[in-house]
């Protein structure tokens, strides 16, 4: 099978699943998840969808059981919205490099404020002890 084709479907799905999270599922475990990416077996047969969450109280075991109590429902609406001789079976797995990144960048927010404070014009530099000057 072709791999552009892999990317297609896996495109699509998730752009799907997304829609289908934010307006279809009401499952308070479920609120605040984002559809990282999907993972397409060379058969169609299996999604391998990553998803991740923002916000740093909620559980990814509450959200991934949340999610795997309403796949049956996502795949209801994945069959009427995509057009696939079979429709994949679905499995989630979290994503934990959006948060580790949030993180990282909370990290250099603290420190830009130290970075922007430039040197006293007063304070003159100090010769480099290397050079013969």
């Amino acid at each position: 099978m072709s791999h552009h084709r892999l990317e297609r479907v896996a495109s699509t799905l998730t752009h799907a699943l997304a829609d289908i999270l934010a307006r279809r599922i009401n499952d308070p475990r479920v609120r605040g998840v984002h559809i990282v990416s999907v993972d397409m077996s060379p058969d169609l047969h299996l999604a391998r969808v990553s998803f991740s969450t923002l916000d740093s109280t909620t559980d990814p075991r509450e959200a991934q059981k949340g999610l795997d109590s309403a796949k049956r429902v996502i795949r209801a609406e994945l069959k009427n919205m995509i057009q696939l001789r079979v429709l994949p079976e679905l499995a989630f797995f979290f994503d934990p490099s959006i948060r580790q990144g949030d993180k990282m960048l909370d990290l250099l927010r603290t420190l830009k404020p130290s970075l922007e404070d430039p040197p006293s014009p007063e304070t003159p530099p100090e010769p480099d002890k290397d050079s013969d000057v």
